[in-house]
């Protein structure tokens, strides 16, 4: 009786499909890993008083609540707040707690009328945002503000996060990685053949 024997696997392929799989595993990881916090950029959930609306009496502190933590660093947050005439309503520097953003106002300085407060902080993620909203007090008319949402500081970038480079350094790495593991997979794939 003769022995069949079972025909050979073919473990190269295998190991080339693993590592090819694997290096795109790493590309697409990397990719998301850069992507997302430029994404990330924190909200402008609210504000007290809300923003086109009119109160009685200018309360003694604005808040601001953001959808994340904010950046508590020397010149991050910078909260000014204006009558009609353009008085500086503000009355000591804004205090940060977590996502809320807490203005203390003068309010024997202001005058009953329009109020407008800019704003001016950084993101979790390391971005500036900015925006600016309007609401009245006393017998003042309010002037309508566009919108609520926070924007980017065009001013910033994708390379002036806090998180970018870290991050970038990273991807990079796994991507590097990943191509050597390729690299060297084919290299010994390509010494089996020539034995």
């Amino acid at each position: 009786m003769s022995a069949q024997s079972a025909p050979a696997r073919r473990p190269r392929r295998l190991s080339f499909r693993t590592a090819t799989a694997a290096a795109a595993a790493l590309v697409a990881l990397g990719a998301l890993t850069v992507a997302s916090p430029a994404a990330a950029h924190d909200e402008l959930l609210g504000t007290s008083p809300k923003a086109d609306t009119a109160v009685a009496e200018l309360p003694a502190d604005l808040v601001l609540t953001f959808s994340g933590v904010l950046m508590d660093e020397p010149g991050a947050t910078e909260v000014v707040v204006t009558d009609a005439s353009g008085t500086d309503l503000t009355d000591g520097p804004a205090v940060l707690s977590g996502t809320r953003l807490t203005q203390p106002l003068n309010t024997q300085a202001a005058r009953p009328g329009p109020v407008t407060v800019r704003w001016r902080v950084v993101s979790s993620d390391g971005h500036p945002i900015s925006n600016e909203f309007s609401f009245s007090y006393g017998d003042g008319s309010v002037v309508p503000t566009a919108s609520l949402t926070a924007q980017p500081d065009p001013s910033s970038t994708n390379g002036d996060s806090a998180w970018g480079w870290p991050v970038a350094v990273v991807a990079i790495v796994l991507v590097g990685a990943g191509g050597a593991v390729v690299a060297v997979l084919l290299a010994r794939s390509r010494g089996r053949r020539e034995d």
